[in-house]
């Protein structure tokens, strides 16, 4: 008899293995729904939108933390990311409504890396993100983060906005070394 495993299951026991990993934060970061680039119209964000930005916030971040050797070398921060959208929990709309809207954000898990302390790496975190455009204020930063944080970063709640589950992660900005050999 044979059994087939679970494709996503295999997915998520590959790509988001932390059993390597050294300590690392949990991070959520909370994007603008709307944007407007000098006095032109506004700009709605999308998927397309958030993954820019995140691209973007990690090549800030990994060059603050590692300097001439990210570009240099590729040296990088290992990140675990997942895009959702959050769902408007109002008593008032129909169910059909439900999940309709709500916030744009990532969380991720990031590596702390060797040389620094979780103190250091959040405000790096923060000042990262205050560069980026779409980036909002609203930013959670946790050190000692543990596999619940993957868990729940990878739960079905919140990723309504997708055609298939794994659309969620953010693919080309994941950087698990030891789950690409």
């Amino acid at each position: 008899m044979e059994v087939r495993s679970d494709p996503f299951e295999s997915a998520k026991s590959h790509f988001f293995d932390t059993s390597s990993w050294g300590e690392f934060c949990d991070v959520t970061l909370t994007l603008k729904q709307a944007w407007q680039p000098d006095r032109g119209g506004w700009l709605k964000i999308d998927d397309y939108r958030c993954r820019q930005a995140f691209r973007h916030f990690m090549n800030l971040l990994n060059r603050a933390v590692y300097g001439s050797a990210f570009r240099r070398h590729g040296k990088r921060l290992r990140v675990l990311p997942v895009l959702e959208k959050g769902e408007v929990r109002a008593r008032a709309l129909r169910p059909w409504e439900c999940g309709a809207s709500g916030r744009w954000h990532i969380h991720c898990a990031i590596e702390l890396p060797s040389h620094f302390d979780a103190i250091t790496l959040e405000k790096m975190i923060r000042e990262c993100w205050a560069k980026v455009e779409w980036g909002h204020g609203r930013i959670l930063v946790r050190d000692g983060a543990n596999a619940g944080w993957i868990d729940y970063m990878l739960k079905d709640r919140q990723k309504s906005e997708f055609d298939g589950f794994l659309d969620c992660i953010i693919i080309e900005s994941l950087h698990n070394p030891i789950a690409d050999a």
